[in-house]
């Protein structure tokens, strides 16, 4: 049995929405200068005819944003485990000179993996007119309301090139806070929760993956060589029980709504809105993300549209590599990119 941390997380990443409501440290903002210098050499790759995705770190001169890049990348990858930064040079830009921008960023932050079986590295996130309650359609396919989650990523990146006409909000939580809640409140979940619990894989599951689903369960937290961390996701873990025809003891689910009630509260959450340029980064082992319904604009060139990077970090938290890879476990998604690059 893993070792179960009995104490409170100490670290700025157990953080309280309603203790960051006034307070906008996490937001990092582009200068003019930095934005510019950004999208002069995203020009110059667009320029010579070369993808951006088989481009790596060397190829983008950023001497005057690296030291901000630096600066997002600690707070993400050591501090809160999250920043919203503003001020991306993207409105009225084409979608490839937008594309080059962020994946120049990306290549300071880490690695990008696939994000489906196609092996898309640069997802476009918005409404696919899908059911939602298909087991083989992702919520972000839709614009239906999600349930917190982690991405089965070492960090998420997401780029807003356009808003909806209503809703849409972005919502995230301390996984880290919401273990100091369960340790206090309800220490009997944690063998559950450090036990974890099957995934639906939702269409890109991989041969062998039983049911279509994550062929062992995925711990929800595991404590290793000194680090906490955090893989969640209530909604694959729900469609799971759909497939597989079993059903969770009702005493153990109890453990998966108290967490996603604990997010949704008042207390832990941290709303955010995003703007045309807000770019979103995120530590999936600390923090939890969602967004509320929407409803986009009667002209379709208006509608809701985000960026999604999926990427591996460097010198990240030494993680269990019994959820290393998340609730892809099994999946055909997740890994190093190959060519051909695509986008979703």
């Amino acid at each position: 049995m893993a070792e179960i941390l009995r104490t409170p997380v100490t670290h700025p990443s157990a953080w309280r929405g309603c203790d960051l409501k006034s307070d906008r440290a996490w937001i990092v903002e582009l200068t003019r200068s930095q934005a510019a210098e950004l999208e002069q050499a995203a020009a110059r790759v667009v320029e010579r005819g070369t993808s951006p995705v088989d481009l790596a770190k060397q190829d983008f001169d950023l001497p005057e944003c690296d030291g901000v890049f630096e600066e997002v990348r600690r707070h993400v990858v050591e501090g809160r485990g999250f920043v919203l930064l503003r001020g991306m040079p993207v409105k009225g830009r084409s979608a490839e000179l937008s594309r080059a921008m962020y994946w120049g960023l990306g290549t300071r932050l880490g690695k990008a993996v696939t994000q489906n079986l196609q092996g898309d590295l640069i997802a476009e996130i918005r409404d696919r007119g899908k059911d939602v309650n298909n087991l083989d359609v992702k919520p972000s396919e839709t614009n239906a309301e999600q349930r917190p989650h982690t991405d089965p990523a070492d960090l998420v990146g997401l780029l807003c090139i356009r808003g909806a006409q209503s809703g849409g909000l972005s919502r995230i939580a301390s996984t880290m806070a919401l273990y100091n809640a369960v340790l206090q409140n309800h220490p009997e979940y944690l063998d559950w929760l450090y036990r974890g619990f099957h995934h639906n894989l939702r269409g890109d599951a991989a041969q062998g993956a039983p049911f279509g689903c994550t062929p062992k369960p995925i711990p929800v937290y595991r404590y290793y060589r000194g680090a906490l961390s955090c893989v969640f996701n209530a909604s694959t873990i729900k469609e799971a029980q759909r497939r597989m025809g079993a059903l969770v003891p009702e005493a153990e689910m109890r453990a998966i709504d108290y967490m996603v009630d604990l997010a949704r509260s008042d207390e832990y959450r941290l709303d955010m809105n995003f703007e045309t340029g807000d770019l979103q980064i995120l530590n999936n082992y600390t923090i939890l993300h969602w967004r509320t319904a929407f409803t986009d604009w009667p002209e379709p060139e208006k509608n809701r549209l985000l960026y999604r990077l999926w990427l591996k970090a460097d010198n990240l938290r030494p993680v269990d590599p019994e959820m290393a890879d998340g609730y892809i476990t099994g999946s055909q998604a997740g890994k190093p990119k190959s060519p051909p690059a695509a986008y979703a």
